[in-house]
C-alpha cells in the first residue's frame, strides 16, 4: 500500500480526460429508467411526517417497484433497525409530556362570586377539566397501544409489504479490504464517508452503502438516483453550508464503475414532485426534510468541532452562535464553544471560525482560538 504522502490527484481522478468530457444526463432524461435507491434518513423520515404524506410516499414507492426501479441498501436497513427504536421513543416521550402537562385553573375568589362572568368562568373550568382528562386519557391509550407494538408499527408494516425483494445484498463486500480503502479515502478526503472518520461506530456506513449503490448499478446497467436528506460535504459540494452539487468525485467514480452511467442525489420531496404528488404533500415532506437536515448538520458540525479542538469524548461541549461575516470571499460562521469537564465545570472556551470559500470548489476551513 502506498504511503499517505504518495497519494496524488491521480488517485482521485485516474481518468482525467474521460472525467472532463463526461456529460452527466439530466434527471428528467433518466427518471423513468434510473434506479432509485433510498438512504437511511429517508426510511426514517415517515416517523416525523403526517399520514397524508406517508400515503403519498407509499404510492410513489409502489409505482417505482412496479417498474423495477426502487432498491434499498442492506446497510441502510441495518441503520434503520438501529435507529427505529429512537424514533418511536421520541414520539412516546413527546406524548408523555403532553399527558402530564398541568393546566392552571383560576383559583377560588369569594369576592368575585356575585359576578356573572366569574360564574361562567367556573362553569367553563369544570367542563375543561373533564375535556382535559379525556384528552390525557386518550394520549395514555395511544402510548399503551404503541407499547404493545412488536416492531409492527405502521411504518415498519408498510415497509415489510413493499420491500419483499427490494433489499440489496452486500455479501460481495470484503470488509477487511473495505477498512483499508476507508483509510485511503480518509487520507484523500475522498467521498463518501471521510466526514464520519471521527465516529466510534459505523464510520464505514456511507462507504458500505456506496459500494452497494455501485454494485447495483453495475449489475443492472442503469443510471441511478440516490434519495437522501444528508447534505454533508462528503456527499455534496456546498455553498453557504447548503448542498450545491453532488461531489464530482462520486459522479466520476460512478461513471468509471458503470461504463458511463449518470449519478444524482435528490431529496424525497423532489422525487415526490417528479412523480406528481400534491403540493401539500411536497411542502409537508420538504419541511420535515429541512428539520432532519438541520439535525444532521448540527450533529456533524459538533463532531467535527470536537475533533478539531481535540476535546475528549467524556467532556461535554456547548456551541453558541456568535454571528457571521463575509470577507475575502469567505462566508464565515462564528461560534463560542465551551468545554466542560466530567463534573460539569468549564475548563476551556474557544472562538471558532467555520468558513466556506465562495468560489469553486467551495472548500471549507476551520480556525479556532482560546479566549
Amino acid at each position: 500500500m502506498a504511503s499517505n504522502n504518495f497519494y496524488t490527484l491521480k488517485d482521485i481522478y485516474p481518468q482525467s480526460r474521460d472525467a472532463f468530457f463526461f456529460e452527466l444526463k439530466k434527471i428528467d432524461e433518466i427518471k423513468n429508467e434510473a434506479l432509485i435507491v433510498l438512504d437511511t434518513n429517508i426510511l426514517l423520515l415517515p416517523y416525523k411526517t403526517n399520514s397524508e404524506s406517508f400515503n403519498a410516499i407509499k404510492q410513489v414507492y409502489s409505482q417505482l417497484i412496479s417498474t423495477n426501479q426502487l432498491y434499498i441498501p442492506s446497510h441502510a436497513i441495518r441503520e434503520f433497525l438501529k435507529n427505529r427504536p429512537n424514533k418511536l421513543s421520541e414520539i412516546v416521550e413527546a406524548l408523555n409530556k403532553k399527558s402530564s402537562t398541568s393546566f392552571q385553573y383560576v383559583e377560588n375568589y369569594p369576592v368575585l362570586t356575585n359576578l356573572e362572568e366569574y360564574e361562567q368562568l367556573i362553569e367553563l373550568g369544570s367542563a375543561l377539566k373533564v375535556q382535559i382528562k379525556e384528552y390525557q386519557d386518550k394520549i395514555r391509550s395511544i402510548i399503551s397501544t404503541m407499547q404493545n407494538w412488536t416492531w409492527n408499527d405502521p411504518v415498519s408494516t408498510v415497509y415489510k409489504e413493499l420491500f419483499v425483494d427490494r433489499i440489496l445484498d452486500d455479501s460481495h463486500i470484503d470488509f477487511t479490504q473495505l477498512e483499508s480503502e476507508l483509510e485511503k479515502r480518509n487520507t484523500l478526503s475522498l467521498p463518501p464517508g471521510f466526514k464520519d472518520k471521527g465516529k466510534d461506530l459505523n464510520a464505514s456506513g456511507d462507504l458500505i452503502i456506496w459500494k452497494e449503490i455501485l454494485k447495483c448499478a453495475q449489475e443492472k446497467d442503469k443510471h441511478l438516483i440516490f434519495i437522501s436528506v444528508d447534505e454533508k460535504s462528503d456527499w455534496w459540494h456546498q455553498s453557504n453550508k447548503e448542498g450545491l452539487y453532488p461531489r464530482f468525485e462520486l459522479v466520476d467514480e460512478f461513471r468509471r464503475e458503470t461504463n458511463g452511467k449518470s449519478f444524482h442525489i435528490l431529496s424525497l420531496s423532489k422525487l415526490l414532485q417528479i412523480f406528481n404528488a400534491s403540493n401539500a404533500v411536497i411542502d409537508s415532506v420538504a419541511a420535515t426534510e429541512n428539520q432532519l437536515s438541520s439535525e444532521l448538520k448540527v450533529y456533524d458540525d459538533w463532531l467535527e468541532y470536537r475533533k478539531y479542538l481535540n476535546i475528549p469524548k467524556n467532556h461535554k461541549i456547548e456551541v453558541v452562535d456568535d454571528g457571521r461575516n463575509t470577507k475575502n470571499r469567505l462566508d464565515t460562521d462564528i461560534y463560542i464553544i465551551y468545554e466542560y469537564d466530567a463534573e460539569g465545570g468549564v475548563i476551556s472556551k474557544y472562538k471558532l471560525y467555520d468558513s466556506t470559500h465562495m468560489d469553486p470548489p467551495f472548500n471549507r476551513e476551520l480556525y479556532a482560538e482560546n479566549i
